[in-house]
Parts: structure tokens; sequence; C-alpha cells
């Protein structure tokens, strides 16, 4: 754990089949990170009924038999557009013919957008119902099927409607992650360079050292990864479930260049963890022009960004991103709240940040 990071307990146990579980405090998530975890979701749960399958028209097909007896299942459209408010009306009409009542499961059984789209489903049919996450991408296992956000996309930005709704188990099944695309896996590796950069540099040390069997997508240094990162995100959750005292805001280093990027490219150009790669080495630029990061660790950032073929800065002009900034939601009065990467320490949430000096990281990051 980095220097000055409050020390809050994940309880980690490894069981016989190689599983490791993570459990923090009171949170309401209990994470399992393994191999072939699907075709024993009823045990590790301990849940009888039939849950309703929330997937996608890749990840359906491909892994929806495995959970064994479902309720139902409902196909999304892969890409952000499966986060749009029609999208997610569409789950609506697909609960309401099966039946769905109160005391009924959906499972999420895909990446981001899947967990966030059923997510926000479950958050809010009947006032709310029991979540199981199920990610099948690294960037859903390493980071957004933990912590409750939910969310949906508008127009106007992404993210802009949304609630809070923690699954009660987040089964992560690395044997899933071979079967991704080369691009999508990329974009878990993302924020798994956040992590290192913003919460603990031992990790990124670890991850600069296996970067080849990491991208060999070798199952046991897999499992390290997810599980590390999973007990990362667990902890700083715990500590502001709801975002009311500024440290879950951590999680978002590189995510407000990052959100914007995607936004101002209609959500095609950009994918979210190659912006947020972006977003990271713009923070990075931001943080040694505030004395926090010295240039070694710049370079060293933009370093394992590029190992993991991963972008080191934006590709359009601050004007195209500057509306959409905005609008983001830690921005108050014009002026943003910007998560800063700091040397050996987990970054923070600076509101004193003029956006002149912003604009400026951003066009030497170009």
């Amino acid at each position: 754990m980095a220097k000055n990071a409050r020390q809050v307990t994940v309880r980690t146990e490894t069981t016989e089949q190689g599983d490791i579980r993570l459990r923090c405090g009171s949170f309401p998530t209990s994470v399992v990170v393994g191999r072939g975890l699907l075709p024993r979701l009823d045990s590790l749960t301990g849940r009888k009924e039939s849950p309703f399958i929330v997937a996608d028209d890749i990840t359906g097909p491909l892994f929806g038999d495995y959970p064994g007896k479902r309720k139902g299942m409902h196909l999304l459209p892969r890409g952000e557009k499966g986060k749009s408010l029609s999208s997610i009306g569409g789950i609506y009409t697909s609960l309401a013919g099966c039946g769905m009542e109160r005391t009924d499961t959906i499972l999420a059984l895909g990446g981001g957008v899947t967990g966030d789209a059923a997510g926000f489903a479950a958050a809010t049919w009947m006032r709310g119902i029991r979540l199981i996450q199920c990610p099948t991408t690294l960037l859903a296992q390493a980071d957004s099927a933990i912590g409750g956000k939910t969310g949906a996309n508008l127009s106007e930005g992404k993210n802009l409607v949304g609630a809070f709704h923690p699954a009660e188990w987040v089964l992560s099944d690395v044997e899933c992650l071979r079967s991704q695309k080369e691009e999508d896996f990329r974009q878990g590796l993302a924020e798994a360079v956040k992590y290192g950069a913003g919460e603990d540099w031992n990790f990124l040390s670890w991850l600069e050292e296996n970067a080849g069997p990491i991208l060999r997508r070798d199952c046991g240094v897999l499992l390290r990864l997810v599980s590390d990162c999973s007990r990362m995100k667990l902890a700083v959750v715990s500590e502001d479930e709801r975002e009311q005292s500024g440290a879950r805001a951590r999680l978002n280093l590189g995510h407000t260049i990052g959100h914007a990027l995607e936004a101002a490219s209609g959500y095609k150009r950009w994918k979210h963890g190659d912006a947020v790669a972006a977003g990271i080495m713009v923070a990075a630029r931001l943080a040694g022009r505030l004395g926090e990061l010295g240039e070694e660790e710049c370079r060293r950032i933009g370093r394992i960004l590029s190992r993991f073929s991963l972008p080191t800065g934006p590709d359009r002009p601050w004007e195209d991103i500057l509306l959409f900034l905005a609008r983001d939601k830690k921005f108050t009065g014009g002026v943003p709240s910007l998560v800063i990467p700091r040397k050996d320490a987990p970054c923070t949430l600076r509101s004193d940040i003029p956006l002149p000096l912003l604009r400026e990281a951003y066009e030497k990051s170009l």
C-alpha cells in the first residue's frame, strides 16, 4: 500500500479451488476472482432462484448457458448505445414480460456497458432488486463491476443519469478474458495503470515487471491483477460509498479528460480505456507542473501505457472537449475538481487548479 493511504482492511481468502474471495467491512458486495466460476454460480452465492440475465449479443450466446437455469435473458446492443435510455427501457419490457418481482435477481453478464445498464435496471425496477455482476471483460473485472455505480448515457454526456446500487456478488472469471479481442483487453489495462499511478506505486512496478505474461493472458498473472485491482477498489469505495467525502473521487484519475474525449467523438473514435489512458497522461503532466510528480514519474507512466499499446495523449483540440468538460459532475462554477497523481502516495482531488493550467497540460499532451 502506498504511503499515507488510509488503511482499510479487505478480508482476503484463497479457497481450495484457487478462488480469491474479498470482502470489505459492511460494504454489501463480496468479490470472487477465479477460474471456471460461472458454472459454480449457485454454490458460490448460495442463491437458489433462477436469475434474469442481461447480456449483449456476444456474451449472451457465448456464456449465457453457463449459470444454468434462468428466468429469462435480454440482449443489449454492443457498445455505449447499450447504455442509452431506450436500451434500458428494453430491459424493463423484458422484465415485465417475465413477471420479475422484488425478490428476484438480475445477473449482469458482460462488460462495463452491460454491468452499468443492468445495474441501473436492477436499481430502478420496483425501486430496487438484487444484482449479481459476472463481468467478462478486464475493464469490468478490474473496475466497473465493483462499487455500485450504475448509469445511462445521454446525448449531452456520459453517465449523467444513474444510481448507486451495489451488487451482492461480483464473480470475476478470468478464463473469460482469454476470449477478449486485443483492442478490448487493453481497455482494462488502462484501469490497472490508473490503480498503479493513483493508489499504489508498488502495483505499478508489478505491472511493469509482468507486462509480458499479462499481455499473453497468463491466467495466474490475471488472477493477481484482477484481485489486486478489486482489493483497491473495495478499499476506496468502502471509505466513501456515495461520493460524499471525496475519497472515492480518487478512482476518477484520468476520467475527466477521458469522458470528454469519448463524448466529443460521439462515443465512436475513443474507447473508454484508451480515453482514460490519455487522461492519465494529461493528469500526470499537470501533476508535474504542480510539483507533485517528477519528470521520471511522468515518463514511467507513459512507458507502461505504451507497453500496453495505450494512447499517451489526446488527438483533438482543446476547444472540441471544452463543452463536455463543463458538464463533468466534478465541475463547480466553471472550476474543475481534478484528480492529481502524486509520487509514492495516493492521488488527491484538488479544486484549486485554474482551467488555463489544465488547458496547458492538455495541449502539451497533444
